[in-house]
């Protein structure tokens, strides 16, 4: 690769994290549809024509930022999927854990109040599809209906035990975050119902 275009990836990559800080700042003050192109560009120091070279509008920009976080964890899920189907959870807990205090900004505010309530959605379906294994070693008494329930307990859960380590400023390691998480899940998801799994 010729150096210029090194050095051109290098600003782009810039550029393009400026926005992200901006955005992640002002999604932490108010809902997304109250966002402008003109005051994320002043905040990020960006012309606002060098926004239209990446994004069409703010919602193009949020989404695309959601595809990159959740390419990075169905990534993650992937290369642990023979792991985590023998139920070794931790390790790839550990490299979620790792990822989202990586992206700690954008995460918190993805989960907040003022997030996108589809991004909790798309995660749900990712981790759905991702761990749709868990079923067959979860039988239940009452098969498929209380899967979902319990699948929805541990995604939701998990979601929740997310934000609040975000909120008290990953106080704790990703590793021991995801030994807490497997812990819980076990308990809650993989649970033994009635003597029997």
């Amino acid at each position: 690769m010729p150096r210029g275009e090194h050095r051109n990836d290098r600003r782009v990559r810039r550029t393009k994290k400026l926005l992200v800080q901006a955005l992640t700042q002002l999604m932490s003050e108010k809902q997304v549809n109250e966002i402008t192109v003109k005051e994320l560009t002043q905040l990020a120091d960006v012309n606002r024509g060098t926004f239209y070279l990446y994004y069409s509008d703010i919602y193009d920009m949020l989404h695309t930022t959601q595809n990159e976080l959740l390419a990075a964890l169905e990534d993650i899920a992937g290369r642990h999927r023979e792991n985590s189907a023998r139920g070794e959870l931790s390790p790839m807990l550990e490299e979620l854990f790792e990822h989202i205090g990586q992206n700690s900004e954008m995460w918190r505010v993805l989960l907040s109040p003022t997030g996108d309530m589809s991004f909790l959605h798309r995660l749900n379906q990712l981790l759905r599809e991702s761990f749709s294994w868990m079923q067959s070693v979860s039988e239940t008494p009452r098969g498929a209906a209380e899967w979902d329930f319990r699948y929805s307990f541990g995604v939701f859960g998990c979601a929740g035990l997310i934000r609040s380590w975000l909120d008290s400023g990953l106080n704790e390691s990703p590793s021991h975050m995801a030994a807490l998480t497997d812990s819980l899940l076990r308990q809650g998801v993989l649970a033994i119902v009635d003597g029997k799994k």
